[in-house]
């Protein structure tokens, strides 16, 4: 009986690694952005692409900081009414939303909440529905920039959102 028993847990031992192979499987990695120079006005800004669901989910969580003239262009797949918000982001940013023609509909400033939950940080909703895209940029940047509601920066209206 004994015997049985040592058998019996050697083979689930050495079996086991098998067992931990299937269950224990590593994360797929996250797809990495495709990198693109957006002309807005005199400025050119060189960005992130974001066009799929866990691209756009992760945006620029944990960044510690952006060059100046760099930004992060989200791409939806459909026009609706968005809202950001600034979870685990280490500095201010400016948001334009865009409708599908690149028109900018409404800028706002996000600022970071350090120490503030994340069901309690500040939302950022658009001012329209018809948002297609969404261009954050570090603070200050459109204004420096001349950047207002109702530009149109075309050369967005080439990406579209992947699944």
């Amino acid at each position: 009986m004994k015997s049985w028993s040592l058998l019996l847990a050697l083979v689930l031992v050495a079996g086991s690694p098998a067992i931990a192979k299937t269950v224990a499987k590593p994360k797929a990695p996250v797809a990495k952005t495709q990198k693109a120079k957006l002309a807005i006005g005199k400025a050119t800004l060189s960005v992130d692409i974001v066009d799929n669901d866990s691209l756009r989910t992760l945006g620029l969580s944990g960044r510690k900081s952006m060059d100046w003239n760099s930004g992060m262009l989200f791409v939806f797949p459909e026009a609706q009414r968005r809202t950001f918000w600034m979870i685990d982001c280490w500095f201010d940013l400016d948001i334009a939303y865009l409708d599908r023609r690149g028109t900018v509909r409404d800028i706002q400033t996000m600022r970071i909440e350090p120490g503030v939950s994340p069901e309690r940080l500040s939302r950022y909703p658009s001012a329209t529905d018809d948002i297609v895209y969404a261009l954050e940029v570090n603070r200050g940047w459109m204004a420096a920039n001349n950047v207002k509601v109702g530009d149109k920066i075309q050369s967005v209206a080439a990406f579209r959102a992947r699944k």
